[in-house]
């Protein structure tokens, strides 16, 4: 991974339409780091993923990747500089078989190069291996959501951007995602995720952001703030009796 695969949000606003949803946003996700991206239902934490990701209206500020202004750019051309996004909700194929899947996920992708990426994801979820001839409706919720993730990670992303993945799962399907996402992390990926599971989240990732109404009001290690004092901060936005901004 390249030393500068950084991603810096700076003074972003974006949103849908004329509706403004983020209200200058700064944020980074240096390479290598996992990042959870945390806040009360409405905050902004799926629109920001969007809007990295090329699919919001951009109206104003700088979304950097490795030193580049890539803000307004469309998802062809960001999934293409090493950005995958996983989004909210099972979007595979469900009529057509995992490897079918994967060979949709691969259509960017040269010919010849299809197969060895294919068994690259394979060694990532032995799982989807055993199932890779099983149409995906037929997998369960957990195995549904390690597909998208493998469909998201066959181009070697950087940097993966992953919507609520524990949506709709069971605890013990949550329990295999999120032991996934540690181990894509650990083998050097960078991880920016959305989750409402506040306890998962604050197992697997080192840094927690935290948006209330379209800003970042809380931005440290996870380590640093309890899940008491997260909560208040959804409710509230303090920690205390006073208002807090970023690296409070």
């Amino acid at each position: 991974m390249a030393a500068d695969a950084t991603l810096e949000i700076a003074d972003v606003h974006a949103g849908y339409g004329p509706l403004e949803i983020l209200h200058g946003v700064d944020m980074l996700a240096p390479a290598g780091q996992f990042v959870a991206l945390m806040g009360p239902n409405g905050a902004g934490k799926s629109t920001l993923l969007k809007t990295i990701f090329g699919m919001t209206t951009f109206k104003g500020g700088a979304i950097r990747w490795k030193g580049r202004d890539i803000g307004g750019a469309k998802p062809k051309d960001i999934l293409s500089r090493g950005i995958a996004y996983v989004p909210q909700g099972r979007c595979n194929f469900p009529l057509m078989t995992v490897e079918e899947n994967l060979e949709m996920a691969a259509y960017t992708i040269r010919d010849r190069e299809v197969a060895a990426e294919r068994d690259h994801v394979y060694g990532l979820f032995p799982k989807l291996r055993e199932r890779r001839h099983q149409f995906a409706g037929n997998l369960s919720g957990g195995e549904q959501q390690l597909l998208e993730m493998a469909m998201a990670v066959l181009r070697r992303p950087e940097i993966l951007l992953i919507d609520e993945p524990s949506a709709g799962l069971s605890p013990q399907a949550i329990a295999i995602v999120f032991a996934e996402l540690k181990r894509l992390h650990d083998g050097g990926r960078t991880i920016l995720l959305v989750e409402q599971n506040t306890r998962k989240a604050m197992e697997v990732a080192e840094r927690a952001v935290v948006l209330r109404l379209g800003k970042v009001i809380w931005d440290g290690a996870t380590a640093a703030i309890s899940h008491a004092a997260l909560g208040r901060l959804f409710m509230t936005g303090r920690l205390d009796d006073a208002p807090l901004g970023t690296g409070a």
